[in-house]
């Protein structure tokens, strides 16, 4: 009786403590499911900002399983300009705190991320756990095809992370 009153207390604390902070607060299971046939961004201009979320958590508090499957056949950003920023995140767990099992599934086909200009910076998180913290297992399995990032200009940067915990 003792442990499932800690157990509950804990959960109950740890919910409280970060709704305040979070986009979403799930008690239970989180399951997605997306299938992407063609998915494009274009920009060109000043201080811009992409993203593309793809069967991805992000910012959340999850007591319990979170699951993702996705699969995409092809997605494209593109931004020209000063200070310009893309993300894509497909079947990741991002800036979330999760207690329970992450698993995640995804298939991409083609994606790329193409930028020019100065001071831009493109993020590509394939199948990841990224800034998060987790209680319990982690499992990814990520099958790419083809992912592309291109950049050109001065003082850019790129990340890419594919079935990783970062």
């Amino acid at each position: 009786m003792k442990k499932t009153t800690l157990s509950t207390a804990f959960v109950a604390l740890f919910v409280i403590a970060g709704y305040g902070h979070a986009d979403s607060t799930v008690i239970g299971k989180v399951e997605t499911n997306a299938n992407v046939n063609r998915a494009t961004q274009n920009q060109s201009g000043l201080l811009n900002k992409q993203d593309a979320s793809f069967g991805s958590v992000n910012d959340s508090y999850v007591v319990g399983d979170v699951k993702t499957d996705v699969n995409i056949r092809r997605a494209n950003q593109r931004q020209s300009g000063l200070l310009n920023r893309q993300e894509l995140n497909a079947g990741s767990v991002r800036d979330s705190r999760v207690i329970g099992k992450v698993e995640t599934k995804v298939r991409v086909d083609n994606a790329s991320q193409r930028q020019s200009g100065l001071l831009n910076s493109q993020k590509a998180n394939i199948g990841t756990v990224e800034d998060s913290n987790v209680i319990g297992a982690v499992k990814t399995n990520v099958h790419a095809r083809n992912i592309n990032q291109s950049q050109s200009g001065l003082l850019n940067r790129q990340k890419m992370s594919a079935g990783s915990v970062d």
